[in-house]
């Protein structure tokens, strides 16, 4: 349920971030800025102290190169590309923990990442375009690192909070130049930035952390799909993008594949 939580408040970024008339660097120093104050808020309420290490370091590396990359792969294509692009995640997640901790993966997770990306593409088939390949390759760095960030508990030494509160210091020390070059400051976007850094920077992080105390890497990082279906909905409804009857197909496809392979680790 943490990680369900954490995958809604993540779906609210495609609409936000286009709502948003600021460049990639400034959106994301800003919900850093707000995601900062309520992590620390959240350690100090669990009683938890700052880590600072190699490994923590490493976990704050990845934790900005996705959430920067995710921002600009939005702006500069669609949401559907960056968000469809960005969930190759599960995949790359079970190749890094194969080859780093030697666990080969169970044939039923294999099968339900075939699946799910099935149904991801299937979802997005029609909004998948040639254009926009910079912003594409952008996703898929996001995925390779998103994959990294459902790791950081594994890490030796890691500490998911304390990554997260210095991935964005490096956010905020990056993004000062470009926030100062920004000219509309109206409150209904200030509104948006609000938002978006409070339960897309912030809250969405602290349910995954939470989850992540509770599940597998793999098993999260499956659950956390109902994003990708969630995301572009939001942006149909809120920014005039389309969804068709095989975007429908995928997302019963994705939904149910994830749901059948929960159930079977819980039986488990």
């Amino acid at each position: 349920m943490y990680v369900l939580l954490s995958a809604i408040c993540f779906s609210l970024c495609g609409v936000l971030i286009n709502l948003i008339p600021w460049n990639s660097f400034s959106i994301n120093m800003v919900g850093s800025v707000l995601s900062f104050i309520l992590i620390f808020a959240y350690q100090r309420t669990q009683g938890r102290k700052f880590v600072f290490n190699k490994m923590v370091l490493l976990g704050a590396v990845l934790n900005f190169v996705m959430a920067l990359t995710f921002v600009m792969a939005t702006k500069m294509t669609t949401a559907a590309n960056a968000i469809v692009l960005q969930f190759t995640e599960p995949v790359f997640l079970i190749l890094i923990v194969w080859i780093v901790y030697r666990q080969k993966p169970k044939k039923d997770a294999v099968l339900t990442c075939i699946l799910v990306l099935c149904g991801i593409f299937c979802f997005f088939f029609e909004s998948l375009s040639t254009g926009g390949m910079a912003g594409n390759i952008l996703a898929i760095v996001s995925g390779v690192t998103y994959a990294g960030v459902f790791l950081i508990k594994k890490f030796p030494g890691g500490d998911f909070e304390s990554s997260l509160m210095v991935s964005h210091l490096i956010s905020i020390v990056v993004g000062i130049p470009f926030l100062m070059r920004e000219t509309v400051f109206t409150p209904t976007v200030w509104g948006y930035v609000l938002v978006l850094g409070i339960v897309q920077f912030g809250l969405s992080y602290v349910f995954l952390s939470r989850g992540l105390d509770r599940v597998s890497p793999v098993t999260a990082s499956l659950t956390s799909t109902i994003e990708p279906i969630l995301n572009p909905i939001l942006v149909a409804i809120f920014c005039g993008e389309t969804i068709g009857m095989l975007s429908i197909f995928g997302a019963v496809l994705v939904i149910g594949s994830a749901t059948v392979y929960n159930l079977r680790q819980a039986k488990g």
